[in-house]
């Protein structure tokens, strides 16, 4: 039997994120005997949801309407190219009988590269050095070695996870936080090895003030809307440094601008914005102590043969008659 899968991608994304022919071959010769169950189309830009989805049975995309997809009869599986799912929401709209899948996972080696850059340079007092050298000044910083001091991760997904074999590799004792206090399957036979402590995120008050770092991991959902508010950052030990490599949601970004200003904070490295891209006249660009990355911690120049290889894999499952990976709980939102 051959399915027909829908591949939908942006024109103004880079090339990475493209699921077009070229890189639909280059998966596809990877996994010749999946490929030979599939037909493919290609879209770009949303412009085939214009049209009935009738003869498709899976899709592949970012973003797309509800109610296309809600009228496609013979749609029964959506896989999205990214681990989050906010730009979705709310997800109890979508129908009940197809199956929705992410790309949680992909990104994890990246992700961990970039955490333990941004807490050695927060550690280094980077930041603070950087907007020295925009004033012409010489700021001669001397910092303890950052083994020992103490890492804070809110989420312990695979982000999370990344996250936390980062800052154990540096010597730093790690508290991390999830919705339930309990370590994922993948994580359960060696927490030990990932963190000195796994506790419920509303237990987050108790730990943020010990915390010389955080480091912000988990889904933007309507419950970790800024997590870390106004009075939360207020909370936190002064010279405590900051990296978010989830979504701008998470953070009272213009709380955090005040406390950077003040010097309260010792340095943020932010990844995530709203809207993306950051434009030119946005006053963060400008603020003291913080070092902007345009959404690159977790993204790598093959993006796109990481999304298939793991598509594939999920329909070798769902051929099999195997539970998929990666399926979404409408009800959490991830």
């Amino acid at each position: 039997m051959r399915y027909r899968l829908h591949l939908e991608s942006q024109r103004g994304q880079k090339a990475a994120f493209h699921l077009d022919t070229e890189a639909w071959n280059l998966a596809a010769d990877r996994h010749p005997c999946l490929a030979d169950h599939v037909e493919v189309t290609f879209g770009w830009d949303g412009e085939r949801f214009a049209q009935p989805l009738d003869d498709v049975d899976f899709l592949l995309a970012s973003r797309f309407p509800h109610a296309v997809v809600n009228a496609a009869s013979r749609l029964r599986w959506v896989h999205t190219t990214g681990a989050g799912v906010d730009q979705l929401l709310p997800l109890d709209g979508l129908r009940q009988d197809v199956v929705l899948t992410n790309s949680s996972g992909i990104h994890s080696d990246k992700a961990a590269e970039f955490v333990q850059m941004g807490l050695l340079m927060l550690n280094a007092q980077i930041p603070a050095v950087f907007s020295a050298q925009r004033e012409h000044h010489w700021d001669a910083r001397l910092t303890r070695p950052i083994r020992d001091k103490t890492v804070l991760v809110i989420g312990f997904g695979d982000l999370g996870l990344a996250a936390c074999r980062a800052s154990r590799a540096l010597g730093l004792r790690v508290i991390a936080l999830n919705r339930s206090g309990r370590a994922p399957a993948e994580a359960a036979g060696n927490l030990s090895d990932l963190a000195d402590r796994l506790a419920p995120v509303t237990q987050l008050d108790e730990y943020l003030p010990g915390a010389d770092f955080v480091v912000l991991t988990a889904p933007s959902t309507p419950t970790t809307r800024h997590i870390l508010s106004a009075e939360r950052l207020a909370g936190m030990r002064q010279g405590a440094g900051i990296i978010n490599i989830s979504r701008a949601a998470l953070i009272d970004y213009a709380a955090l601008f005040e406390r950077l200003r003040s010097g309260a904070c010792g340095g943020a490295i932010l990844d995530v914005f709203d809207p993306e891209p950051l434009l030119a006249d946005n006053m963060a660009w400008d603020v003291p102590g913080l070092v902007i990355t345009p959404h690159i911690s977790c993204d790598v120049p093959d993006y796109n043969q990481r999304v298939l290889d793991l598509w594939f894999s999920n329909f070798a499952k769902l051929l099999g008659g195997e539970p998929m990976v990666n399926v979404v709980d409408r009800q959490l939102g991830y």
